[in-house]
């Protein structure tokens, strides 16, 4: 399977990257990478894929995603509020950035483990979140050994932090070390078409992918570990979960502006990837 191989310099006198991400959007194509690379959302909201992971994001969104596991983030051009709207202070590291043995010690046991548990993609609740954003500030400002210690206390004070598993893969399953545009210029594609209330179809996408039906079914599970329908409806709950949180629109009108052509199939898929009715996802929000 391919992804967009993106490689990272660490440049003179630094171990590990900073990177202030500013836009009018976030600029992230489905890539992997073989360094492990913290995410904090500072401003915006979208969609993010973490392996088969598909779930919305916040400003205050906290993930640690691991290496080669295949990660995404899209805004909506059309939600963009300002040329600097789209921020995400991004890090990222490679395990021996310390030293080769610094995290087989066993002071370091609780962030060897979460470094295990970010092979699948991880994300942190709102209070870890506020807690490491002035930390991150701080590394983000920092020279020489200070820079280390702060990111060094920041793992630390993460890996006590609860967090949460995303992704049903890892980044051992997902490994893949070709450059292939062909997936994002599929998402954006479906991305585009459902932002223009439109639900692409197979044939219709594998069409853009320049692929018959049937091999391009077999190329997008392997590259997303999910079937397209199921891809594409994950993206409507996606959708639907935004309106349900951020409007007073009724369960059917938001289950047609996200794409859904009855009010049935709506509320099945939604339960089948929430776990929960519409109404009761709104009013987990709103007790």
């Amino acid at each position: 399977m391919k992804y967009k191989h993106e490689t990272i310099l660490t440049g003179p006198q630094k171990s590990f990257v900073t990177l202030d991400e500013i836009g009018k959007v976030i600029d992230c194509t489905f890539h992997v990478h073989p360094e492990y690379e913290l995410i904090y959302i500072a401003s915006s909201f979208g969609t993010r894929f973490i392996g088969d992971n598909i779930e919305n994001f916040n400003p205050g969104n906290l993930a640690l995603i691991g290496p080669m596991v295949p990660h995404h983030y899209y805004n909506d051009p059309a939600d963009s509020l300002s040329d600097s709207w789209g921020h995400a202070r991004v890090i990222q590291f490679r395990e021996n950035f310390a030293g080769q043995e610094l995290f087989n010690v066993p002071e370091m046991e609780t962030v060897k483990k979460m470094f295990e548990a970010s092979k699948h993609g991880i994300d942190f609740n709102a209070e870890t979140a506020a807690k490491v954003k002035p930390l991150i500030a701080q590394i983000f400002a920092s020279t020489g050994p200070s820079r280390l210690i702060g990111l060094l206390e920041l793992l630390s004070l993460m890996a006590a932090s609860p967090y949460r598993k995303l992704s049903s893969v890892s980044g051992d399953n997902a490994a893949g070390n070709d450059d292939d545009h062909r997936m994002n210029r599929i998402l954006l594609y479906i991305h585009d078409s459902l932002a223009h209330d439109k639900s692409p179809t197979l044939n219709e996408t594998a069409l853009k992918a320049n692929m018959n039906p049937q091999a391009f079914s077999r190329y997008f599970r392997k590259t997303t570990f999910k079937c397209f329908i199921d891809y594409v409806n994950e993206v409507k709950v996606g959708k639907a979960c935004r309106q349900l949180i951020d409007t007073d629109k009724t369960v059917a009108e938001i289950c047609f502006d996200s794409g859904f052509n009855n009010l049935s199939n709506f509320n099945r898929q939604f339960q089948k990837f929430k776990k929960m009715t519409p109404k009761q996802f709104r009013n987990s929000f709103n007790p």
